[in-house]
């Protein structure tokens, strides 16, 4: 390991450029909080249930016929 306090020999090269930037400060950036699901995904997720929903009362009311027959009944 090197001493800390020896000092470093600097190489130039003979041609082209030499840039040097020497930043003292940091520079601090404001945290993006992305969501976890977007809304477009959302409102598919919800026609998905209902659809799903819809689904299942229709094969629900064509297993129970007699069911099915009394709840039109009750709805007129």
């Amino acid at each position: 390991m090197r001493n800390i306090n020896e000092k470093i020999d600097l190489i130039e090269p003979s041609t082209g450029k030499l840039f040097f930037e020497h930043k003292t400060e940091l520079v601090f950036i404001k945290p993006r909080l992305m969501p976890l699901k977007s809304q477009a995904l959302e409102s598919l997720e919800e026609m998905h249930r209902e659809t799903a929903r819809q689904l299942q009362q229709k094969r629900t009311k064509r297993n129970n016929p007699k069911n099915a027959a009394d709840t039109q009944q009750d709805a007129a």
